[in-house]
């Protein structure tokens, strides 16, 4: 059916053969068969943060790198290196805490 061509990937409970891990997409570390609901609305979770992230980020940087670049310079404000260094390392430790988020 479509439905099998458009979410096929492969699962394995952690005490199958090695040949079964390997090939896997994702690995169950208990012998539980109701974690397989879990681990497919975690990785949905996960690909929806990775691209919270991204869009996050493309912004920031959209914007930000212009203007460290002097875009606004004509107007009199411009950016120092080193804060220009400050927002960059703001800009990965709001992705970082982004992803934090996931545990809760």
């Amino acid at each position: 059916s479509s439905g099998i061509n458009a979410e096929y990937g492969g699962i394995a409970i952690g005490t199958g053969t090695d040949v079964a891990i390997e090939a896997a997409d994702i690995v169950l570390i208990k012998d539980s068969l109701f974690d397989v609901p879990v681990a497919i609305d975690l990785s949905r979770v996960t690909v929806r943060r990775i691209r919270l992230n991204f869009v996050w980020a493309l912004l920031y940087n959209c914007l930000g790198i212009p203007i460290a670049a002097g875009i606004l310079k004509p107007f009199g404000f411009t950016f120092k290196p080193y804060i220009a260094a400050a927002a960059m390392i703001c800009s990965s430790i709001c992705v970082v805490c982004s992803s934090l988020l996931l545990k809760l």
